[in-house]
């Protein structure tokens, strides 16, 4: 008995000492050993309670210890599995049906910020595009910072069944991604004041306001006349496609989700 007993305990401390690997305890995609490395809290998915999961932030570059480092300055969703789609480019144009090309645009916060980050959440997304001096789009945007239908009723495009808008916004039942563009010689391309100054006249927490400086998303969607909508599912499809307008999209809305 006295020689047995030392290698029962030994069998014990070999088997306490072999840790599971893949082992993901809070289930924010980061295993135990790596949060162990990192610092963060194996138990609680996000750490520094920043809005973020540990395995989104070491993804993307932020840290999970630190709730003033953020991946989004507005706090905006991210899709950890973009990565895994494939970019169809900016070639052919847009059409019901088409995968939304990669964009990025900068936001009122100076982030450089992903479209496909909206994805992947289970809602759709609008994407809601105009210039800075285009009165309509100023209307619209000053409605969804309000919830004031004062500034929408003049429009032949609005009707009293889209008045649930703003609060589908708020509550984060659609994402709505505001994208200005210029095609202005004068004002030039259209920047991160511009869409600093927008939120500034239009404040919503909710609402990125991305530029589209090289009318990269422009282009694609075949922008005619404006504010014009588009409807994303959140797969990245155009569901609803439009050159002009906004009236597609909002005839859509007692639908939403």
């Amino acid at each position: 008995m006295r020689t047995s007993l030392p290698l029962v305990l030994l069998l014990c401390c070999v088997a306490c000492a072999v840790v599971d690997p893949d082992l993901d305890s809070d289930g924010d995609g980061l295993a135990d050993i790596i949060e162990a490395e990192l610092g963060t809290d194996p138990e609680l998915s996000d750490s520094d309670a920043d809005g973020y999961s540990d395995g989104d932030e070491h993804q993307a570059g932020s840290d999970p210890t630190d709730p003033g480092d953020v991946i989004y300055t507005g706090g905006w969703p991210y899709n950890s599995d973009k990565d895994s789609q494939t970019d169809p480019g900016w070639d052919p144009g847009a059409e019901e049906g088409s995968l939304v090309p990669r964009f990025v645009g900068v936001d009122q916060f100076g982030d450089q910020v992903e479209l496909w980050d909206f994805a992947g959440h289970d809602r759709p997304i609008v994407l809601d595009m105009g210039t800075i001096w285009c009165e309509p789009c100023r209307g619209l945007a000053a409605y969804l910072s309000t919830g004031d239908v004062a500034h929408v009723v003049e429009y032949v495009w609005w009707d009293e069944a889209y008045e649930g808008l703003y609060d589908m916004v708020q509550n984060e039942e659609i994402y709505w991604v505001t994208v200005l563009f210029s095609e202005s010689d004068t004002h030039g391309p259209s920047s991160q004041q511009d869409c600093e100054d927008w939120d500034a006249d239009f404040p919503n927490e909710k609402i990125p306001v991305l530029a589209d400086s090289e009318l990269k998303l422009h282009d694609w969607i075949g922008v005619t006349a404006y504010p014009v909508l588009n409807l994303i599912d959140s797969d990245l499809n155009l569901t609803i496609h439009r050159s002009s307008g906004p009236y597609g999209v909002l005839t859509e809305v007692p639908n939403l989700p």
